[in-house]
C-alpha cells in the first residue's frame, strides 16, 4: 500500500523516463530493497551490492519498456532475481559461492557484540534452515514473507502461474518445517 503511495508520488505516468531525477528517485525508494532481496539469492553483501549496481544500469536503459502492467517493485525484483540467477549460475562463481556461504555468517562486517546479544538463535536457525530449501522454494518463501509480495506479484516476478506459487509456499513451508524438526530432535 505505501509503495502504490509512493509510486503515484514520483508521478510514473506524468513525468519522462528518461528524466535523471526520475531514475534517482527510483534508485532512493528501492536501492536497499534491491541488494537485501540479492543478498536472499547470494549471501555475499558486496556481491549483492554489485548486483544491485547492475540491476539498476539495466533499469535505467530500460525503462521505457516498463508496461506498467505490474507495480515497479516488482519489476525490480523480477530484473534482479534474473541477475541474481545469472550470477549463481556462472560456472566461476558457483563453486566459490558455496565454498563461501558458511564464512559470509562468520565474517560479517557489521556484528558487533551488541547485534549478536540482540540477534536471538531462533532466527539464526531459522535462516540456515532457510538456505537449505532448493531455490525454487526459498525465493517465494522470501518474497511472500520478507518482501511482502502477493501470490500474484510472486507469479509475475518468477514468470509462473499463482497457483503454482501457492504449491511452492505450501511445499517450501513443509520443508522448512521438517528441516526444523530434525534439527531439533538431534
Amino acid at each position: 500500500m505505501m509503495e502504490e503511495i509512493m509510486e503515484r508520488e514520483l508521478g510514473i505516468s506524468d513525468r519522462s523516463r528518461s528524466s535523471l531525477g526520475y531514475f534517482e528517485e527510483i534508485i532512493e525508494m528501492y536501492e536497499k530493497a534491491v541488494v537485501q532481496f540479492a543478498y536472499t539469492y547470494v549471501k555475499d553483501w558486496s556481491v549483492a551490492e554489485d548486483i544491485s549496481q547492475e540491476v539498476f544500469l539495466k533499469v535505467y536503459k530500460n525503462i521505457g519498456k516498463f508496461e506498467e502492467r505490474s507495480k515497479l517493485k516488482t519489476w525490480l525484483f523480477s530484473i534482479t532475481a534474473n541477475q541474481c540467477k545469472d550470477y549463481i549460475r556462472s560456472t566461476n562463481r558457483k563453486a566459490k559461492w558455496w565454498n563461501n556461504l558458511l564464512q559470509t555468517f562468520q565474517n560479517r562486517d557489521e556484528v558487533t557484540p551488541e547485534t549478536i546479544i540482540l540477534q536471538s538463535e531462533e532466527n539464526e536457525s531459522l535462516g540456515e534452515d532457510l538456505l537449505c530449501l532448493p531455490v525454487k522454494y526459498r525465493e517465494v518463501l522470501v518474497l511472500y514473507y520478507y518482501e511482502e509480495l502477493s501470490t500474484e506479484e510472486i507469479g509475475q516476478l518468477l514468470k509462473i502461474n499463482g497457483s503454482t506459487v501457492r504449491t511452492r509456499l505450501h511445499r517450501g513451508r513443509q520443508q522448512l518445517s521438517d528441516l526444523r524438526e530434525g534439527g531439533q530432535q538431534s
